[in-house]
């Protein structure tokens, strides 16, 4: 990894999951969040085996970190580093269970387990500007955590001192915020799939900071917590952000999701392995690193046209800008 430089980021879709995959110019691979158990990633790497530098988990829930134990079991010799969070007692089953086959590999000697925590520099570009760091939480701060949604690790990629992307896992709005600079941000991945849990059901006060470009929904097509939240979607489009999901629901077209029928397979398009429990709207979404700046990939303008002809696109009830 020493040297290299970052191509390009997958936004995988996965359901009502998270995954994302950095990809770097020799090769290698660092994974922020899994999916769950059976995450299309986990056969992805196993046709297409590669180093994976780093599996950052941004907390232990089955929907960010269930495919660890897969991912260990396939490619235990290929992975150098996992970075977790003790976010719920130690003796809790669901943590043992993932921990306990993370540990096993660790006594093996192939890779180390570490904290998650604030000021980790998880990679630096050859040119020292830019860089993938952990921000949240520190020390304190998952100790006093009142969940570990609260608990969740915050990364960010950084260029020149400015942030380009947030993985902020399940965190509250105001918390992301209160950490990081979220003006002129050129993509945020939900947070909590598009429910903050800080969100008000009757009405939306974004905090005055939050203006990112655009904002992915990793949301599954048949979740039960009605996300993304509409009203969140619609205020972030009245800021200008163009928002997209990776799956389709019944608020935006509930024919096509009966008849199971794609918006767009971003999976298929990139030549990747494409989830099979939902409809896919944009699919797993890509974008280049280019100049300091993260470009989406060159299916945007065709799944744009695609969105104008569902029914009633949840995505585009902001502003105008939203649509484009």
């Amino acid at each position: 990894m020493a040297g290299a430089s970052l191509v390009h980021i997958d936004y995988w879709d996965v359901g009502q999951a998270d995954c994302s995959v950095l990809h770097f110019s020799d090769g290698e691979i660092i994974l922020i969040d899994t999916g769950r158990m059976k995450s299309p990633l986990v056969d992805w790497l196993q046709d297409r085996p590669r180093t994976i530098h780093s599996i950052i988990l941004t907390h232990n829930d089955a929907d960010h970190a269930g495919a660890l134990c897969s991912l260990v079991g396939v490619q235990e010799s290929r992975i150098r580093s996992i970075f977790m969070l003790l976010d719920r007692a130690k003796d809790d089953p669901k943590f043992q269970k993932l921990f306990r086959c993370a540990r096993a590999a660790e006594k093996r000697g192939s890779f180390k387990i570490q904290t998650a925590s604030a000021d980790t520099v998880i990679w630096a570009s050859p040119d020292d500007k830019t860089f993938l760091r952990i921000v949240h939480p520190t020390f304190s701060e998952l100790i006093e955590a009142s969940s570990p949604n609260a608990a969740s690790a915050l990364v960010v990629l950084e260029h020149g001192g400015k942030i380009l992307a947030i993985w902020p896992g399940d965190l509250e709005l105001k918390k992301i915020v209160g950490l990081t600079s979220c003006d002129n941000l050129d993509i945020l991945l939900g947070p909590h799939h598009g429910g903050p849990s800080d969100l008000k059901k009757s009405s939306v006060d974004l905090p005055a900071s939050l203006k990112p470009k655009r904002a992915f929904m990793s949301v599954g097509t048949f979740n039960l917590y009605s996300h993304p939240r509409p009203l969140y979607v619609k205020a972030l489009g009245k800021r200008g952000c163009v928002v997209r999901c990776s799956e389709l629901t019944v608020r935006c077209d509930a024919d096509k999701v009966q008849l199971r029928e794609p918006v767009f397979s971003g999976a298929g398009a990139l030549g990747l392995r494409a989830n099979c429990t939902g409809v896919p709207c944009r699919g797993t979404f890509r974008v280049y690193f280019n100049e300091g700046t993260l470009v989406p990939d060159e299916f945007e303008t065709e799944h744009t046209e695609r969105i104008f002809k569902l029914a009633k696109p949840l995505c585009l009830r902001g502003s105008a800008s939203a649509a484009k």
